[in-house]
């Protein structure tokens, strides 16, 4: 896929990405004025790896135009993207590489990230999801401690929370959600989420601050869920591509503090179980199941196809129906008569109103 319009654009790469304009552009939300160097633009002094040479710009990578094309080409899609270590070492800025990668990767958007999109509790995960704008916009998630926050974990395979997650990121295709879930190591998930599972992002431990992107395939007969997945390089000269990041913890990143702040709340509380802590730190959230999720998408689907505040609309209930395939034409009927009473607005806002 072309980098054309995309953060960026086809800028020469033959320095650092920390020292072009899109990226102190983008950092230049995060420091502001005065801070990490000349006018509030991002110094690479400090940052992991000190002043390597950098052959070319992340957008021109294999792993970039295979990530955009997800999103932007046919498909039109989400992903999903795993961040570990290598030897599932502590310490080697898994955390960092995902919150900058995800902010790059709003800013291609043009999606306002927000700090609520940046969590370690998987139920807030799934109702973030859920929030989340949808096909028209596509946006970005960040779960931090995947496994280790009480997510995820193969050991877990049964629980009612990785049959959510597995139903969720099937409807995240749709959705046009890019979700980063750190974990130390990436053979410690659920197998069958390894498989919803579309890139892993590799970091090394030497030196700090440089990933290696895989993208992750399922072979022909690794049917059922001990089936094993596999993970190929990605890179246009044979070898998978070093990938250089910041150091978000030095630059004094909001997002990064942020998940910082909840892995301290973590660590002081009485369990290792992030949903056990609402995002304020204190008591349960409520988690948004699978099932939900998936109704709220039918909601919107139908009401969208319908178009009750269009007196010219053609469609019927009954061809509502078929199209979307899950629901009857009664089914279809009873949500159209809602949005006309005023429910499903947060879904489907009013376009006449607006």
């Amino acid at each position: 896929m072309s980098t054309d319009g995309i953060a960026g654009g086809k800028a020469s790469f033959e320095q650092h990405i920390t020292e072009t304009e899109s990226w102190n552009v983008l950092m230049d939300g995060v420091s502001g004025p005065g801070k990490g160097g000349r006018g509030g633009r991002m110094s690479t002094d400090g940052i992991a790896g000190g002043k390597a040479s950098f052959e070319q710009h992340i957008t021109k990578t294999e792993f970039w135009n295979e990530l955009m094309d997800d999103v932007f080409g046919a498909r039109k899609g989400g992903a999903i993207i795993f961040v570990d270590a290598e030897n599932a070492r502590k310490g080697v800025a898994k955390t960092s590489g995902a919150v900058a990668l995800a902010r790059l990767i709003a800013r291609a958007f043009r999606y306002d990230i927000q700090k609520d999109d940046m969590t370690l509790s998987g139920s807030h995960y799934l109702q973030r999801y859920q929030e989340h704008p949808g096909h028209d916009q596509p946006s970005v998630l960040v779960l931090d401690e995947f496994v280790g926050a009480g997510s995820g974990d193969g050991r877990r395979a049964m629980s009612n929370q990785n049959v959510d997650f597995g139903k969720a990121w099937q409807l995240l295709r749709t959705k046009r959600v890019v979700t980063l879930a750190t974990l130390p190591d990436w053979n410690e998930a659920d197998t069958r989420l390894q498989k919803y599972a579309d890139y892993r992002v590799w970091c090394r431990e030497k030196p700090i601050g440089y990933f290696q992107p895989y993208k992750v395939t399922v072979p022909f007969n690794a049917s059922g869920s001990g089936g094993k997945t596999q993970t190929n390089g990605l890179s246009y000269d044979g070898v998978s591509d070093r990938i250089r990041f910041p150091n978000m913890d030095a630059e004094g990143d909001p997002y990064y503090h942020h998940l910082s702040e909840k892995k301290d709340e973590l660590i002081h509380s009485s369990t290792w179980d992030a949903d056990t802590l609402g995002e304020d730190g204190e008591g349960a959230g409520e988690a948004a199941s699978a099932d939900d999720i998936q109704r709220r998408e039918l909601v919107k689907v139908a009401i969208r196809l319908y178009k009750p505040w269009d007196k010219d609309t053609t469609r019927s209930y009954e061809e509502v129906a078929d199209a979307i395939a899950e629901k009857s034409d009664t089914w279809v009927g009873n949500r159209v008569r809602e949005w006309k009473n005023g429910e499903h607005r947060e879904l489907v806002p009013n376009p006449q109103e607006e």
